[in-house]
């Protein structure tokens, strides 16, 4: 590694420090929450492993879309890659900054799931969530308090978010 990639690494480091204390709440820090990640890192295939990718998007966009549990379902290690991919982009000038379409595509399917809700009028609804993934959107979206939610995904996926 060069000097040059070695200091970028360390400003990367200092501007995750920096930009996301917040989010390296203790939450992330308990035991079976870092239990979880180790076993998805080494038991979940790539395309399993996506969904902690999009829970880290929710957690670092977090003031377009309201999900306290993004940062606990993405982990560390998602955050940290998703933040960094950020920085680059921010610091690129980029036409886009990483994650952007992964909130737009929250808010845009949260939208959807509201309006088809809300035209059942008083009506009991039952939704269907396929590939969840590592999203809290049964327990987050208050127009589902009062409906029957299924969650379709891999059974790692829907087991690690049981405990």
């Amino acid at each position: 590694m060069s000097e040059e990639e070695k200091q970028h690494q360390r400003q990367a480091e200092s501007a995750w420090q920096e930009d996301c204390s917040f989010m390296l709440s203790q939450r992330l820090r308990l035991e079976t929450v870092q239990s979880l990640h180790a076993t998805i890192a080494h038991e979940w295939s790539a395309l399993q492993r996506t969904a902690c990718q999009t829970a880290a998007a929710r957690a670092l966009w977090n003031h377009a879309i309201h999900d306290p549990m993004a940062d606990v379902l993405a982990g560390e290690s998602s955050l940290r890659i998703l933040h960094e991919k950020m920085t680059k982009d921010k610091m690129n000038n980029a036409r886009e900054v990483s994650g952007v379409i992964l909130a737009v595509r929250t808010l845009w399917f949260d939208a959807r799931i509201e309006a088809a809700i809300s035209s059942f009028g008083k009506q009991e609804a039952q939704v269907v969530l396929l590939g969840a993934g590592m999203d809290a959107r049964a327990y987050r979206l208050s127009c589902l308090k009062d409906c029957d939610v299924f969650e379709v995904d891999f059974l790692s996926c829907c087991r690690s978010k049981q405990g």
